[in-house]
């Protein structure tokens, strides 16, 4: 099940104190906390106590369905309510949202009948708790981005509010509704969450609700504040951790963000949420320590494929080609042998790379194909081929590749257009490199070196130039500088443009600006052999030197 999905059902589960037993409203305040496991352990507890009684079963699947991945057992739960408790609509409702949930249209509106049918038949004596409840959940999988009927929706919300008008619960509803048809105008949204606190301001989810509403704007103080509101009135409340770490990730702040996802690991101690954090720690690019929490995470489910790929992703990143290779094989086995977790484009991506740095370019080639064919918006895959093109000296095909990146971006970056550019100057196709360079000089001065070279290469006859490259060394040597350690950095370069401009000068017979050239080129190289020639050259030796190579503007 989607995240965004089992999120939002949470913050619409009744409160159970209204309809059943203190034991009951234990079990889902641990489903509320995302404690699973141990609800599970719990809600088989109450069945065997009472195995007729309906309600159990619908709060057994409802663990099963917010917990994710557990539709199977969630229905299983639902159509054993329905067997034991036929007049009851709660698992009806169950059952329909789980058809939705499968895109099953016609099956989820037969349910959700069944369940207004049952409500609507005064023999039944529904009791009101139980109708509203049923209503709101009818109402809660409308209200997915994947499902959304927000015309049905708002039936059923209303149907509920009918009911009973101080159940904040229907707030929480009227809140997800608003926010949905109103987009980023937050104010009816959460005008109804305020409702919801009006009723109880004690009631964690409306603050929960209202942090999420304003991190979708990237509101991320407001955010932030309701999160800690909810923390305040009840400590282990382990939800408005794992919303406030993952505000806290988006907002680039990682070491609190992993501090935050430890305190819901803390509350929530489980294999389940051990490997969610590992994979949290994944996601802030601190590489060593999540390997440290993935390799603490994965003894408790080892067959686990992702924590695989995240392992193979990260020995990488760290430099450990060895255990990386070790792990995405790992990961590949797992996940063809049992069709998930699904083959992205970059892990053959990571593997392609990992073979590289073994020494295996051509058989890195062939699996770097595979990513970009399997996932063409992978689009880094496309400069690692170009890489290794380019470094077997087959610059046809790394220009190719590193177009294609250029072409599958959404906005190219300046270094993009710098490596196609120098593909396509060492493949001949000087014009082509030269407006790609063009594309990377404010962010890589550099480019400037290299326009020079391509419009030099454009004369008719370079070795007799008219000064194309003029401007764009000149531009060069400026951007350099006078700082010691970037005159040092560009030195190589610096000899050519110094000395490119010492023989256009020579060849239009200013003596003077020749020699100021070379003169610069034997400062970055006394011993430079074609410089030390010149300088013996009568009209040079007779020149003063003191041209200004680059203006200053």
């Amino acid at each position: 099940m989607k995240k965004s999905f089992v999120l939002a059902l949470f913050f619409t589960v009744i409160s159970v104190a209204q309809y059943d037993a203190q034991t009951r409203e234990e079990a889902v305040k641990k489903t509320l906390n995302e404690r699973f496991e141990s609800a599970e352990a719990d809600m088989k507890t109450l069945i065997e106590r009472e195995p007729t009684n309906g309600d159990h079963y619908f709060a057994a699947g409802d663990n099963y369905l917010y917990w994710g991945e557990h539709q199977s057992e969630a229905e299983t739960m639902y159509r054993k309510g329905i067997e034991v408790a036929p007049t009851n609509p709660l698992n009806y409702a169950g059952l329909g949202r789980l058809a939705w949930m499968k895109k099953d249209e016609a099956m989820a509106n037969a349910q959700f009948a069944k369940a207004v049918e049952i409500m609507n038949t005064k023999s039944n004596k529904t009791d009101k708790t139980i109708k509203q409840m049923a209503y709101l959940k009818m109402a809660e999988v409308l209200l997915q981005p994947d499902n959304q009927k927000l015309d049905k929706a708002i039936e059923y919300i209303n149907a509920a509010l009918t009911i009973n008008d101080k159940n904040p619960e229907v707030y929480i509803q009227l809140g997800d509704y608003y926010s949905l048809r109103d987009g980023i105008n937050l104010s009816n949204a959460v005008m109804q969450y305020n409702k919801a606190l009006e009723i109880d301001p004690t009631f964690l989810r409306a603050n929960l609700r209202k942090g999420v509403l304003y991190t979708k704007v990237e509101s991320y103080d407001e955010a932030l504040n309701f999160y800690e509101t909810a923390i305040g009135i009840d400590p282990t409340f382990a939800p408005a951790y794992r919303e406030k770490a993952e505000l806290l990730y988006k907002a680039q702040r990682y070491p609190a963000a992993i501090e935050n996802y430890a305190k819901y690991l803390e509350l929530n101690k489980s294999c389940r949420v051990e490997q969610r954090y590992a994979s949290f720690v994944f996601l802030t690019k601190d590489y060593k320590k999540a390997i440290t929490a993935l390799e603490e995470a994965l003894p408790c489910d080892p067959n686990n494929g992702f924590m695989y790929r995240l392992l193979g992703y990260s020995y990488y990143e760290t430099g450990d080609f060895a255990k990386g290779m070790e792990n995405m094989d790992k990961f590949f086995d797992i996940a063809t042998k049992n069709g998930k977790p699904t083959i992205l484009g970059s892990d053959y991506g990571y593997k392609g790379k990992l073979l590289s740095k073994s020494g295996q370019d051509s058989l890195a080639l062939d699996v770097l194909k595979m990513a970009v064919e399997k996932d063409q918006e992978y689009i880094d895959g496309y400069a690692e081929i170009a890489a290794i093109y380019f470094k077997q000296k087959k610059y046809g095909d790394a220009a190719q590749y590193y177009q294609l990146k250029v072409d599958k971006s959404k906005e190219p970056s300046q270094l993009d257009y710098y490596y196609v550019g120098q593909a396509r100057y060492f493949n001949k196709e000087y014009a082509i490199a030269d407006e790609a360079f063009s594309k990377a000089i404010s962010k890589y001065p550099d480019a400037n070196f290299w326009r020079g070279r391509c419009n030099h290469k454009q004369e008719i006859n370079p070795d007799e130039p008219v000064g194309l490259a003029k401007p764009y060394h000149e531009a060069y040597i400026k951007a350099v500088g006078t700082d010691p350690k970037r005159i040092e950095a560009n030195k190589k370069n610096l000899i050519e443009s110094y000395g490119y401009l010492g023989v256009l000068y020579g060849k239009q017979k200013n003596y003077d600006c020749s020699k100021a050239a070379w003169t610069k080129v034997l400062e970055l190289d006394p011993a430079h052999k074609i410089a030390n020639d010149v300088m013996l050259d009568e009209n040079i030796k007779a020149a003063p030197g003191t041209c200004v190579l680059i203006p200053v503007e």
